[in-house]
């Protein structure tokens, strides 16, 4: 039988999370039609999502594909990931004979916020009825203190440049487009008869269609392959979500913390997993780099929290570590944005009441928590032993062999049978009493029945 130990767990945690690590690095296999190409998008704009649309459109053009349809539903995301995109879309419409189509499908699908400027990017928008696209006011952050008005003035029309240029170019109304950044205006699809977005021609055609595999029929794409987000674009989803990154990072450091009062190695591994991870999800978000300083600064405190044992150091180092993680919202992208791209610092996501109410807890439940660790170990080092050796002297038995001066022999005392020596000769059955412990052998001498 294999025998379970810490290391061989710590070993197959650090494999398994190899082994992940690695399958998600691996490019996914494209099944592409011969004359289209389909993608389907059904998430926030994020790095993931950019990962898959970008290396879908490089699949396409590698493969000589001149018609590409993304199905878009999207509440929007981050702007940095947006631009990108874009980008990639403009490199392809870019080579001759290549047409890329936006449709926002099913029903009851939309593309707000930065899914608007995506769609609207595209030579053309198609949409099915009971969909809505607009709404890409963006969330601006960076401001100085005491430029407000004017820097979210300034960066407001930065961006509805931006979407009108998009519009422009591909001969929709611009000047309806720009009400979707200045006013958050959204337009919808009810039906064939009435679309306000093809009214306001924000978009090109809308579609007869109950079902997105029924508009695609309508396209001539009805038999093409929809290829959707792999293993990779799925992990760098999933770890670029700052809010679920500080969670990881926390949580990471209060379980080094625990293991170090209570050592089993296996906390000391997820631990240090964890934070690995929150730091890898940080870089892929374009987390300031300032934000990142104060998260590490932070936990610096809560290790403190060893030596000083009073909670101040991990309160401290949990606020410390709020306050960076709050200026990832607050400070501009360190990521690089496209030349193309707007001057302002604009996103679509932000900080969710959820996400503090959880942030809350797991520091409040970690500075608690260490301070009673704390407790507990302290009172159990402060407790005798167990097992006192010297509070067997004085105890009586009998020598169960015969005992030469100076030498050693066996003796049965309070039921136990111990090595003993004494300083003269004593037959066995004698009744002796310990005088003292010298490591694991008795010192005995004889007594009185």
């Amino acid at each position: 039988m294999v025998k379970i130990t810490r290391e061989r767990i710590s070993i197959l945690l650090l494999l398994a999370a190899l082994i992940l690590t690695v399958q998600a690095s691996l490019p996914e296999k494209a099944h592409a039609q011969s004359n289209v190409y389909v993608a389907s998008l059904d998430q926030n704009i994020d790095s993931g999502a950019e990962d898959f649309v970008v290396s879908s459109i490089n699949d396409a053009s590698s493969l000589g594909i001149h018609n590409f349809i993304l199905i878009l539903n999207t509440n929007g995301g981050s702007g940095t990931n947006m631009e990108n995109i874009i980008s990639a879309i403009s490199s392809y419409e870019g080579v001759s004979n290549n047409n890329f189509t936006t449709l926002v499908a099913p029903s009851s699908a939309h593309a707000f916020s930065a899914g608007a400027y995506i769609a609207e990017s595209s030579s053309s928008i198609f949409m099915v009825p009971g969909t809505v696209i607009g709404s890409a006011t963006p969330i601006v952050s960076g401001i100085p203190t005491g430029e407000e008005n004017t820097t979210l003035a300034k960066d407001i029309n930065a961006f509805t440049q931006y979407m009108t240029a998009l519009t422009g170019s591909h001969g929709r109304n611009s000047n309806a487009t720009a009400l979707m950044v200045t006013k958050g205006v959204s337009y919808d699809c009810q039906t064939t008869s009435s679309c306000v977005a093809l009214q306001q021609h924000v978009i090109n055609r809308v579609l007869n269609a109950n079902s997105t595999q029924q508009a695609l029929t309508l396209m001539n794409a009805g038999d093409a392959t929809i290829h959707y987000a792999g293993t990779r674009s799925v992990f760098l989803s999933v770890i670029s979500d700052p809010n679920l990154d500080s969670i990881l990072f926390l949580a990471g450091t209060f379980a080094i913390l625990a293991d170090l009062y209570h050592p089993t190695l296996i906390l000391t591994v997820v631990g240090a997993v964890a934070i690995a991870l929150a730091l890898l999800g940080l870089g892929v978000f374009g987390a300031p780099i300032v934000s990142i300083v104060l998260m590490l600064i932070g936990a610096f405190f809560i290790f403190l929290e060893l030596k000083t044992h009073h909670g101040v150091s991990a309160i401290a180092g949990v606020i410390i570590f709020i306050v960076g993680f709050l200026l990832i919202f607050s400070l501009p992208s360190s990521a690089p944005a496209p030349a193309s791209a707007p001057s302002g610092s604009g996103t679509f996501i932000q900080a969710g009441l959820v996400t503090y109410t959880i942030l809350g807890l797991l520091g409040a439940g970690g500075v608690f928590g260490s301070i009673y660790l704390y407790r507990v170990r302290e009172t159990l080092m402060n407790q005798p032993p167990a097992q006192n050796p010297k509070a067997i002297i004085g105890k009586q038995g009998r020598l169960t062999s015969d005992l030469k001066a100076g030498e050693v022999a066996t003796a049965n005392i309070g039921a136990e049978d111990f090595t003993v020596t004494g300083s003269t000769d004593m037959p066995k059955g004698t009744i002796v009493r310990v005088k003292d412990v010298q490591g694991l052998r008795l010192t005995v001498e004889r007594t009185e029945n």
